[in-house]
């Protein structure tokens, strides 16, 4: 038995919410005005530590406490795999209550969309990117009645 998972019978609670999420871009400025103007996203942090390190997080909104570090590649390694860190699938995905009107407002914003949105199990969903090609869910969940 895993002594960290379990204790006297019960699950005990490590982890308790992701807080950041790192997404490797070419030029932060340009990924900042595409996550803020494109996805309605708000800076939460911009800090310049030193010349050339700056820490850039987005959220889709103040009371959303899960951040996007926007990180700009400074390796070959990095560039290498920037709008493809999760291997062609989908990074992240988000979550929506009302799936059609922010469909239409990011695609007249001038997202990029891979169709409509579409039912999927357990609701409405579809995909998207963002400039580098990072592919990204929008899914909406059906409301439980009663």
């Amino acid at each position: 038995m895993d002594d960290n998972v379990i204790e006297e019978g019960r699950h005990i609670d490590m982890i308790t919410q992701a807080a950041q999420i790192s997404i490797l871009v070419k030029d932060l400025e340009e990924a900042k005005q595409y996550y803020t103007k494109k996805l309605g996203f708000i800076v939460r942090d911009e800090i310049e530590f030193s010349p050339g390190w700056k820490y850039l997080t987005v959220s889709p909104g103040s009371a959303n406490e899960t951040r996007l570090e926007l990180v700009k590649a400074d390796t070959p390694e990095q560039e290498e795999i920037i709008g493809r860190q999760a291997a062609n699938q989908v990074l992240i995905m988000f979550l929506s209550d009302d799936i059609e009107k922010d469909y239409r407002e990011m695609k007249a914003r001038g997202v990029i969309f891979q169709g409509e949105p579409q039912p999927v199990p357990g609701g409405k969903g579809v995909g998207f990117e963002d400039l580098y090609g990072n592919a990204f869910d929008l899914y909406q969940p059906d409301t439980k009645e009663g």
